[in-house]
């Protein structure tokens, strides 16, 4: 059986594509390329991206993606839907997940004396209610005392509602300011990079979009698992991936790092420091402390 690298590198030149023609129009790493051609399979970023790349160039130089995958499907490495680490090592080693204390004790002091704001406020309608009650008494006219005690405690309710209003937003303010996660980049050589995640709200969201007129190619895995959609992502067509509760480790594969914008939950993630030297970069965040 005729080797499915030659029949793609067959196609290609039939289409007059070089292989710097087909790394500008797949987005797909060059070197990539020539490995699927020779059957170096052992230099992918992992099973997955074998059978995606393979795909994408066969759907290129226009073949059938899926049914040369299909008819040798023997010789290509297959997806394990598990969430053990491939063997082409692209996912980083797991690391043990830990839980930040949340901080609850400002916030509770915060809602504890809102709580009781009504109850001073109902305090000291009831005080005025008395002085209203004596005065009038006093003064001998009982319809003015309906009149004043009616007014008091219309007015104290007012402000109590009002001022429990406002310490509720307050409140809700600060726990959406809080919401938003930390990512800080541990460490960033030959297109890899790893960094921590804090204060992530899950479930959560990763947002992957490209500057305006660019593309790139795209792939994600959560906790050893890859995810749907990967492929193309341009201007128009931004990804998004939701992450479950139970998410430790998050992977990202780039084809074009400077073109491209990661988001995790409302976070922009800072750029690996050699992204403009290696455009294709991988990108592993573990989850160290979850709200």
């Amino acid at each position: 059986m005729v080797q499915i690298g030659e029949i793609l590198k067959s196609a290609r030149i039939s289409k007059g594509y070089t292989l710097d023609d087909l790394q500008q129009m797949t987005k797909i790493q060059k070197r990539y390329l020539i490995a699927i051609e020779e059957g170096d399979y052992e230099i992918m970023p992992g099973n997955f991206y074998v059978r995606a790349f393979i795909k994408q160039y066969a759907d290129t130089v226009g073949l059938d993606g899926d049914r040369l995958l299909g008819d040798h499907a023997n010789v290509i490495p297959e997806i394990h839907g598990s969430s053990q680490v491939e063997d082409s090592g692209s996912f980083s080693p797991s690391r043990s997940e830990t839980r930040r204390a949340s901080k609850k004790t400002n916030f509770n002091y915060g809602g504890s004396v809102q709580n009781k704001l009504p109850t001073f406020l109902l305090a000291v309608a009831v005080v005025a209610i008395v002085l209203v009650v004596w005065k009038a008494t006093l003064d001998d006219d009982d319809n003015q005392v309906q009149i004043e005690v009616a007014s008091n405690i219309s007015q104290t309710t007012v402000a109590s509602q009002e001022m429990h209003s406002s310490g509720t937003e307050q409140t809700e303010s600060a726990v959406t300011a809080e919401r938003t996660a930390q990512v800080t980049l541990v460490s960033s050589a030959d297109g890899y990079a790893e960094y921590d995640v804090s204060s992530l709200s899950l479930p959560s969201e990763l947002k992957i979009s490209v500057a305006a007129g660019g593309s790139s190619w795209i792939g994600v895995s959560v906790n050893g698992i890859v995810q749907e959609p990967s492929g193309i992502v341009d201007t128009e067509n931004p990804l998004t991936v939701v992450l479950p509760l139970n998410t430790s480790e998050i992977e990202v594969i780039v084809g074009v790092m400077p073109a491209t914008i990661i988001e995790l939950d409302g976070a922009v993630v800072e750029m690996p420091d050699d992204y403009q030297e290696i455009q294709t970069q991988t990108l592993s965040f573990t989850v160290k402390g979850v709200e």
